[in-house]
C-alpha cells in the first residue's frame, strides 16, 4: 500500500508540474541547426532499418494476425487508460489489414469472451465470433487503441515516408549510442495537430529499438506534459522474415530501465494471408482510407 501510494502521489506531482507545456521532442541539435543535410541523413537511416527489418517483406501481405497479451503496471491499471478494458494478462488475438489502420481484436478469455471490437476507416464497430451481430459505434478508447497498436507495429514500414524527416544526432541509452531520427507532419514545432516521434536506430543491427513519441489524440483528455510515451521493442523473426515485435513496453515520458513500465504486451503466432481480408469490412458503404486519415 505504501508504495501504491507513493507512485500515485508522483503521478500527480508529474501531471501539476508538467502539464502547461507541450512536449517538444527535437534535440539540441536540431534546434540549432548543427547537422548538416538532416533530412537525406534521416530518410537513410530510416530505410536502411525498414530493409533491415524486413519490413518490405510485409509490405507484400494483405493481412496478418497474432496473439497478443497485455500485463498493466497495477497502479496504472487503476487509472482509466486501458484502450481495451478487461484484456489484463488476457488472450487477445490482433487481426490488421496491412499498410492501413483497419483491424480488430478478439478477446479469448474473461468476461468478454468471443466479442470482437473493429475499426474500418476510422468507423467503430462490436460483433462477435459467429458474426451474426454487428454494432457499430463510437467508442474511442477502442478505435484509439486499434490504430495505436496498428501503427506501432508497422511504423518501420510507413516512417521513412513521413513527411518531415530529420537526423537528430546521436542518445545514449543503455550502453548503446543511438542515430535519432525525428519524425512529423505538417510542422517541426509541437502543435496540436500531429503528432512526433523520435526513432532509436541501432547502429549495429539498423533495427528501431525505442519510440520516443508525443499523443495528442489519446482517448481521455490528457495535460501537454503528459502527452509523451516511449515504445521498447524486442523483435523477433517471423515466417515471411520480416522482424515483427515480440514485446512492446511502454514507459510514461523519455525511455528509461527496461523494468519500467506502464504497462506491455507480448505478441505471438504471427500468421500472414492467413483470414479472408473482408473479415475486416463487415460495414458496408464507408470509403477506403487505407494508410491516412479524414481531413476534417
Amino acid at each position: 500500500m505504501k508504495h501504491l501510494l507513493k507512485s500515485v502521489f508522483i503521478v500527480s506531482l508529474a501531471v501539476f508540474f508538467f502539464s502547461c507545456k507541450a512536449v517538444d521532442l527535437r534535440t539540441d541539435a536540431l534546434l540549432n541547426k548543427t547537422i548538416e543535410n538532416p533530412e537525406q541523413q534521416g530518410r537513410t537511416l530510416l530505410t536502411a532499418a525498414k530493409k533491415a527489418m524486413g519490413y518490405d517483406l510485409l509490405e507484400q501481405t494483405e493481412v496478418y494476425e497474432t496473439k497478443a497479451i497485455f500485463d498493466w503496471n497495477p497502479v496504472w491499471l487503476t487509472m482509466p487508460m486501458n484502450a481495451f478494458p478487461g484484456n489484463n494478462k488476457k488472450e487477445l488475438r490482433l487481426r490488421l489489414a496491412t499498410n492501413s489502420f483497419d483491424g480488430q481484436v478478439e478477446y479469448f478469455e474473461g468476461r468478454k469472451k468471443g466479442t470482437i471490437q473493429g475499426v474500418q476507416s476510422w468507423e467503430g464497430y462490436k460483433t462477435n465470433t459467429k458474426g451474426d451481430k454487428l454494432k457499430r459505434h463510437e467508442h474511442d478508447r477502442y478505435i484509439w487503441g486499434l490504430a495505436t497498436y496498428h501503427y506501432l507495429l508497422e511504423a518501420p514500414m510507413h516512417l521513412p515516408n513521413a513527411e518531415i524527416v530529420r537526423y537528430a544526432g546521436k542518445k545514449p541509452l543503455d550502453g548503446i549510442d543511438y542515430d535519432v531520427v525525428f519524425v512529423s507532419w505538417g510542422s517541426e514545432a509541437p502543435n496540436k495537430t500531429y503528432d512526433r516521434m523520435l526513432a532509436y536506430v541501432n547502429p549495429k543491427t539498423r533495427f528501431i529499438d525505442v519510440l520516443e513519441v508525443t499523443i495528442n489524440d489519446f482517448f481521455i483528455t490528457m495535460p501537454k506534459g503528459l502527452q509523451h510515451a516511449t515504445a521498447r521493442y524486442k523483435r523477433e523473426k517471423t515466417s515471411i522474415g520480416t522482424y515483427l515485435p515480440s514485446k512492446v513496453t511502454i514507459q510514461f515520458k523519455a525511455p528509461k530501465k527496461p523494468e519500467s513500465a506502464v504497462y506491455d504486451f507480448s505478441l505471438s503466432d504471427y500468421r500472414f494471408d492467413s483470414f479472408n481480408k473482408e473479415k475486416l469490412y463487415p460495414i458496408q458503404g464507408l470509403k477506403n482510407y487505407g494508410f491516412s486519415k479524414p481531413t476534417k
